[in-house]
């Protein structure tokens, strides 16, 4: 819901501090109420009037992150929707995270110059993104509102906590393996449950799975072809995703006999 708090004041003030687009004003608990949910009942009418951010519209494709001095005083950006991918490369091979709906990004603190292994990142807009930019007049409200402030906080632990999944299933082998824990884990995220099974509402093509569980397009393709044959996924037309079987409840359950997956 647009605020009514003139959105070229937001936007004024969001390109002074040296980011531009700006489109137009949103009361953030509106947006993103589970940011209130700890606030004294008598207060969470006063705190989604006053912590008002300006809210960018990212197309799909490339984001040119803004990198200037004025940006880094930020708390970052909250994505209210949308897919964003964020791809680090690391002598030639590329890792891809997906970040949605409730993340907070810092995009700019991305690249150091004094680090000893050079790397690159790059952001990439999967799926039409609109973020919140959480600048300075927002942090400053903040301060009277500590609980939404934890909230944000708690939102950077669980990305932490999804990170540390993801690390972990790239050791596990083989590829289908790898690929099938991945679409699990992603459902918990995006999955729709269905009479068929949980849908994944996400189009992934295979060189990005590639980048997400870290092994080339070629092999891929053909783990597929054998997660598909054994039943547990299965491509709808849209180019989602559909999971037919159940969960893995422990990783020492989840192995393939090739010789069988091939059957």
């Amino acid at each position: 819901m647009i605020s009514n708090i003139p959105a070229n004041s937001v936007r004024r003030r969001s390109e002074e501090a040296g980011l531009v687009g700006v489109q137009d004003s949103a009361r953030i608990l509106e947006l993103d109420p589970e940011l209130g949910l700890r606030l004294p009942a008598d207060e969470i009418a006063h705190a989604r009037e006053e912590l008002v951010a300006g809210v960018i519209a990212l197309p799909p494709g490339r984001w040119d992150v803004p990198g200037d001095e004025g940006a880094r005083g930020r708390l970052g950006f909250l994505v209210l929707e949308g897919l964003l991918a964020r791809d680090m490369t690391l002598a030639g091979r590329t890792a891809t995270e997906l970040l949605g709906e409730g993340d907070v990004v810092q995009p700019w603190l991305t690249h150091r110059v004094d680090g000893l292994v050079p790397y690159r990142v790059a952001w990439n807009v999967l799926m039409p993104v609109r973020v919140a930019v959480l600048g300075d007049d927002v942090a400053r409200s903040l301060a009277r509102w500590p609980q939404v402030l934890s909230a944000l906080l708690e939102r950077a632990v669980r990305r932490t906590h999804r990170m540390s999944i993801h690390e972990a299933l790239l050791q596990l082998s083989p590829v289908e393996t790898r690929l099938l824990v991945l679409f699990w884990h992603l459902a918990e995220r995006w999955g729709r449950v269905t009479p068929t099974g949980i849908v994944l509402r996400l189009r992934l093509p295979h060189a990005l799975l590639g980048q997400l569980v870290g092994c080339r397009r070629a092999s891929v393709t053909t783990a597929l072809q054998h997660i598909y044959a054994s039943g547990e996924l299965t491509r709808r037309t849209d180019g989602t995703w559909l999971l037919t079987g159940d969960p893995p409840g422990e990783l020492t359950s989840v192995h393939w006999e090739r010789d069988a997956a091939r059957a």
